[in-house]
């Protein structure tokens, strides 16, 4: 039996290491994953792509998808919200700018990478954080010349292709994601009054064209588990405890709260 997960991008770490851990636990189950952006990825479910797991960056694009239809179900009727994340810069390994706040970015020559696609929450996301961060260090002035003169990328993992491959000095992205790359960057972290982990929230669901339900239901008792809890923190994904739910949650995963 496969398992269609689909999730978003900034939770590619974690999936995989849920992904690794529940199918070592789970014989005759496999798991196909496919990474993408949420809002784009929620829209393939609507119009009736197979999905048993869909995982998104935000529970706003859940929600949407109860109003959808396919056939006689809604796209999705419920979800959980299972974990945080925040955002941070990435810099080259050793930092060799020697760059320790936002405001450092609007040094002349920096190379910024952000994400600027237009479906991308991300995008919205870091320049709130870069607005909010450039205020909190004195410096308001300075966070629309770093905006404006950032590399635009289309998604996280082309940030952090940027900084890897060094073709950008320091970029944005979600702790989650940096933690994949963490043996060739540094992370440069925030404070909760800046960093949008108090707002960015994940978010999972059993879509309406799930074809095998039961399997999908034993994936996420695992990711609510104190082992999956584990794994998510490890991966730079704080989980929630208790969870927080939307719609009719499954009975299953009720008792689990």
């Amino acid at each position: 039996m496969i398992i269609q997960v689909w999730h978003a991008d900034s939770l590619a770490g974690p999936l995989s290491g849920l992904k690794k851990a529940f199918a070592e636990r789970s014989s005759g189950v496999e798991i196909n994953t496919v990474s993408g952006r949420s809002r784009e990825l929620a829209e393939r479910i609507s119009k009736g792509e197979t999905c048993d797991v869909f995982a998104s960056s935000d529970p706003a694009v859940v929600k949407e998808m109860f109003a959808k239809k396919i056939g006689s179900l809604g796209a999705a009727s419920w979800y959980v919200v299972f974990s945080a994340n925040e955002l941070v810069v990435i810099v080259g390994r050793g930092n060799p700018l020697g760059l320790t706040q936002m405001t450092d970015l609007a040094r002349e020559g920096i190379r910024l990478a952000r994400v600027t696609g237009e479906k991308d929450m991300a995008a919205g996301r870091s320049v709130e954080f870069i607005k909010k961060a450039s205020a909190w260090e004195g410096h308001p002035d300075l966070s629309q010349g770093i905006i404006d003169g950032a590399l635009r990328e289309n998604t996280i993992p082309e940030v952090l292709a940027a900084v890897k491959n060094g073709r950008a000095d320091a970029g944005i992205v979600y702790l989650s994601a940096a933690v994949t790359i963490a043996d060739s960057v540094e992370i440069l972290s925030f404070p909760a009054e800046v960093n949008l982990s108090r707002d960015i929230r994940n978010a999972v669901t059993i879509p309406g064209t799930a074809e095998n339900g039961e399997a999908a239901l034993g994936f996420i008792r695992f990711m609510l588990s104190a082992e999956g809890r584990r794994i998510l923190q490890d991966a730079g994904q704080p989980p929630l405890i208790p969870p927080l739910k939307g719609g009719d949650v499954p009975r299953e995963l009720d008792l689990q709260f």
